[in-house]
């Protein structure tokens, strides 16, 4: 039996990650409820438990209300999905792609720290397994301009295309 009643709430999802209280890792799910669709578009707004569907649409309906989102259906990149299951593929997506970045990020602060070192800019700049860095290394000099920190990209650099800007 459907029961695909107009005036009943539908809701649309994200996954998002975060810290609780203690500092634990927690993966998050947040839940808004779809004003109205299309065939390839929705709009969605924080639920307001005590209102109706109806209700939230009127309260909602005045022009250029910033509340109300809109999301495309079945687009991986949207920021909700109709699903769980998609807002779940989406949010491993984004987390690949952040902690591709982050380890993009490591290797170029890495790399310019001990080219600066190995140049003889800096001293004392002691690393441990790559991520620890004494903060306090000495300036020796400065460079003039640009300063080319590495002859060749690093393993994770040298993933990405770099063409010419």
């Amino acid at each position: 039996m459907e029961t695909n009643n107009a005036s009943e709430k539908k809701y649309c999802y994200r996954y998002v990650d975060g810290n609780d209280s203690q500092g634990r890792p927690i993966v998050m799910l947040w839940e808004r409820v779809i004003l109205s669709e299309t065939e390839k578009t929705f709009w969605h707004v924080h639920d307001l438990p005590y209102m109706s569907l109806e209700k939230m649409r009127q309260y909602h309906s005045r022009p250029s209300n910033k509340q109300v989102k809109r999301c495309l259906k079945n687009a991986a990149r949207s920021g909700y999905h109709l699903t769980k299951e998609q807002a779940m593929k989406a949010f491993l997506y984004r987390k690949a792609f952040q902690l591709n970045r982050i380890l993009l990020t490591a290797e170029t602060i890495e790399l310019c720290l001990k080219g600066l070192q190995n140049a003889g800019y800096v001293r004392n700049i002691g690393f441990d397994d790559g991520l620890q860095i004494n903060r306090r290394g000495d300036i020796v000099s400065v460079p003039d301009s640009e300063f080319l920190a590495a002859e060749h990209p690093g393993p994770v650099a040298s993933t990405y295309s770099w063409g010419e800007y």
